[in-house]
């Protein structure tokens, strides 16, 4: 029996249809009266004919966390993508931007890979992700220097984790990805990869196991943060991301950064591993923006103050309607109160900017070698 076939039959056999679910998520509120439905759904084969079904999930797990049986109707529906996929069902055609995205991403026009130049080699590489070099270049600089200046022979590649691929059901290019990102860490001698973003956090662990992982913000908190930032008293409310549920260490970091900076902060009710999606998650605004909206508004209706987060694309998803920061910002951008004004970058300007990301570290490289 299929991976698939034995979630789907997990489901039938120990759901209690209570409910509890479908209060906590739109998608499954919106197409169904309990999870049995789902499975229904698909073994009746009514996802060939409405495929965009499957594609409404954010993929959060909030369902999973939610469920008293434990049980994932999100994880059934990334499978369904896949067997779609394998069918020529899937992606669909909404998702012709993604994949001209990753095209750009995954290109050598914006990847990079590259040791320590005074080593020759590296221990470690700084991950930093295709959304925080589409968010902000000059983060990425400022979180690369800061690493270099504390750890020796680590290296930086600059690129995409596979996760939109993984999302939108693409199996086999989601394993070259993944492959290619190992024969990198050989090719410069790296064990450990430091990664700022969450999705890139969850990816890396769930599929590449056998590399060290940590993200900069555990980094920091160990380490300790740089000198002469500029303190203010300020409350933010605290957005964790989905991707980062069950992930304590990571959830602890952050906070004991914001602590440390002096800010106060709200945590909601629906944090850390109760995490409420941004909207963003599994591709969702590509199939039914008006969904992703209606998941973002829940979302940013828990909020009372300026929003902080760790994830640059959860960030951009809440700018369009409220005030919101990186918590990177908050260490590394004295002007980080004009920043949390600025609207998303999307489209050409994301592509501009991770250019510039890309260009900035070159001109570093270039800097290193005189």
């Amino acid at each position: 029996m299929s991976e698939l076939n034995k979630l789907a039959e997990e489901i039938v056999d120990n759901c209690l249809e209570c409910g509890l679910c479908l209060g906590d998520c739109e998608f499954l509120g919106k197409y169904f009266t309990s999870p049995k439905e789902l499975v229904t759904m698909y073994k009746d084969g009514n996802f060939s004919d409405r495929p965009e079904i499957p594609y409404s999930c954010c993929i959060c797990n909030l369902c999973e966390e939610i469920c008293p049986q434990n049980l994932n109707s999100g994880k059934m529906c990334l499978l369904v993508r896949e067997e779609l996929v394998d069918e020529g069902i899937g992606p669909l055609p909404q998702h012709q931007l993604v994949k001209r995205t990753q095209e750009f991403v995954l290109s050598d026009a914006f990847r990079l890979v590259q040791a320590d130049l005074k080593a020759g080699k590296c221990e470690r590489v700084f991950f930093p992700g295709c959304s925080l070099s589409g968010y902000s270049p000059s983060l990425v600089k400022s979180s690369y220097m800061y690493l270099k200046e504390r750890l020796s022979n680590i290296g930086i590649i600059l690129g995409c984790c596979g996760g939109p691929n993984h999302f939108i059901g693409e199996v086999s290019p989601f394993k070259e990805i993944l492959g290619q990102i190992k024969r990198d860490m050989e090719k410069l001698g790296a064990s450990e990869i430091i990664v700022a973003c969450p999705d890139c956090y969850r990816t890396f662990k769930e599929n590449l196991p056998e590399i060290r992982l940590k993200s900069i913000y555990e980094a920091m908190v160990e380490m300790g943060l740089p000198s002469g930032i500029k303190l203010e008293d300020w409350t933010f409310s605290l957005h964790d991301s989905c991707t980062a549920r069950w992930e304590k260490s990571l959830q602890d970091s952050v906070r004991e950064l914001i602590k440390r900076l002096n800010y106060e902060i709200e945590d909601v009710e629906y944090s850390r591993d109760k995490a409420r999606c941004c909207g963003m998650g599994g591709m969702v605004p590509f199939v039914d923006f008006e969904l992703a909206a209606n998941i973002t508004r829940r979302r940013l209706n828990e909020f009372h103050f300026d929003i902080v987060t760790y994830c640059a694309a959860c960030r951009e998803a809440f700018a369009l309607e409220r005030p919101a920061i990186h918590i990177l910002d908050l260490i590394f951008n004295p002007d980080w109160q004009k920043t949390k004004h600025n609207l998303p970058k999307t489209g050409k300007k994301r592509r501009e900017a991770q250019l510039q990301t890309k260009a900035i570290l070159l001109e570093m490289v270039e800097k290193e070698n005189i």
